[in-house]
């Protein structure tokens, strides 16, 4: 097994037991919030379903094949970058469709039609070409046109500055600064900080 997969497994279990996470949220509640963005190589926007959710071995490890179906039979929607004949990144949202809040990923509430973005992924060979721009771009749309989002959440890692950059290009800014503690899957603390 690669040090990489390692680190991510062993960072998975330790969040399941107790994290602490300061990031910059950004909010879309409009269209409008995203700035007009073209990726530099040609992309489609794919919906990751049951058939082809095993083609996230176009640009990640295999071990991650596993991770996205399950993300689909926990009814997450995600979506592929496609570009010249295979897959070169993916993105996930959570989406509240319930009556009443509840916490996403161990750490972000959300209201009911609330929805929040997460695992922005690229192949490392189109990295710094556009394609996550285009994908936070595209999953925008999608849940607030088809979906009934009204508010959409993207948490970034402040320590994160590819993924901050790339926030920058679709033209959001950090609504918030937030830190959050969990500890074995529950929401101990949730507090708004000055940007």
């Amino acid at each position: 097994m690669t040090r990489q997969i390692l680190m991510h497994k062993l960072t998975r279990t330790l969040q399941r037991c107790f994290w602490v996470y300061l990031t910059n949220n950004f909010e879309i509640t409009d269209i409008g919030d995203i700035a007009g963005f073209s990726p530099k190589i040609e992309c489609t926007f794919v919906p990751i379903t049951t058939d082809n959710y095993c083609h996230v071995r176009d640009f990640r490890e295999e071990s991650r094949v596993r991770e996205y179906r399950d993300k689909l039979a926990n009814d997450e929607l995600g979506f592929f970058a496609g570009s010249a004949g295979k897959m070169v990144g993916s993105i996930w949202a959570t989406v509240n469709r319930t009556h009443s809040s509840f916490v996403a990923r161990g750490h972000v509430r959300l209201f009911p039609s609330e929805g929040l973005v997460h695992d922005i992924v690229t192949g490392p060979e189109v990295r710094g070409r556009g394609v996550g721009p285009f994908m936070v771009a595209n999953i925008a749309a999608e849940l607030l046109k088809q979906q009934g989002v009204r508010k959409i959440v993207i948490d970034v890692n402040t320590k994160n500055r590819p993924s901050l950059r790339m926030m920058e290009k679709v033209g959001l800014r950090a609504k918030e600064k937030m830190l959050y503690i969990s500890a074995f899957g529950t929401l101990l603390l949730q507090k708004k900080l000055a940007p």
